[in-house]
């Protein structure tokens, strides 16, 4: 039973982290088509995913390993926000 609520976190980190992914995509999409405004406030929820993602990943039970396999997924999402000088 104690495994249980392990993998619902793991799974809700995934999902998460997804999200993420996603809006990363949407905001590399709204700057290529001169969507600013647009794009201005996605990168302030990316950034805020971003942030929660990465908290979510540290509290979550996950081995070592499992940790840097989830913020490996982000590297995207890291670079994007490098881009922007938003991390």
């Amino acid at each position: 039973m104690n495994t249980l609520p392990g993998l619902v976190l793991e799974s809700t980190v995934l999902f998460e982290v997804e999200a993420c992914l996603t809006l990363s995509r949407t905001v590399e999409t709204q700057v290529s088509t001169g969507e600013r405004l647009n794009a201005a406030r996605a990168v302030v929820a990316l950034v805020r995913a971003y942030d929660r993602v990465l908290d979510n990943i540290r509290l979550t039970p996950l081995s070592v390993e499992e940790q840097q396999s989830m913020r490996d997924r982000l590297g995207p999402v890291t670079q994007l926000l490098r881009k922007y000088r938003m991390r």
